[in-house]
């Protein structure tokens, strides 16, 4: 294959965008709980409403970047091919708060995965399965991922610990995604 011109450029670009858009959701949600601190919830809910896009956002610059890394070649052929990658990092929270929920509310990480890959194993795409560099399907790295996320957005009431709990919040998502 011929080297492909600007790619080290076009990587680091990419790159330089996801690194500025965590910064601007860290900013976002500071400001947002800052407002909510004030009593100002309407603007508050607005800024926690632009947070949440601007994750999915994210999101859609990391499946650029995923594509990007194909069209250069170090994709998966057969990801390529059927053109269905992977579910958007942000796809997994509401099943995770739907698996933790039909699990009582907390659970360890193994018994998350489990009930996960219960619900969610037909809805996965080949990308969903393919596997990480550290030898794992990319399904089980996305729940670890998620946790951060998901702490931040009040739906876990812990980032770190053996078990993962759902929050009020949480529960009223899961509900809500159970109707």
């Amino acid at each position: 294959m011929p080297a492909i011109p600007n790619k080290r450029a076009v990587s680091q670009a990419i790159r330089s965008v996801r690194k500025a858009l965590r910064q601007t959701i860290k900013e976002i949600n500071q400001t947002a709980a800052d407002l909510a601190k004030k009593g100002n919830y309407e603007r508050a809910e607005a800024a926690m409403t632009k947070g949440r896009e601007l994750m999915g956002f994210r999101d859609e610059i990391a499946g650029v970047e995923q594509k990007w890394k194909q069209v250069c070649g170090s994709g998966n052929a057969q990801n390529k091919a059927s053109g269905d990658v992977s579910l958007a990092g942000w796809r997994y929270y509401a099943p995770i708060t739907r698996s933790l929920f039909a699990l009582g509310g907390k659970a360890s990480l193994r018994d998350l995965e489990a009930e996960f890959l219960r619900q969610m194993g037909p809805h996965l795409r080949i990308g969903d399965r393919s596997r990480m560099a550290g030898g794992r399907e990319r399904w089980h790295v996305m729940i670890r991922r998620a946790r951060k996320h998901m702490f931040e957005e009040g739906w876990l009431s812990s980032r770190s610990g053996k078990l993962w709990e759902i929050t009020a919040a949480g529960r009223e998502v899961a509900e809500k995604q159970g109707e």
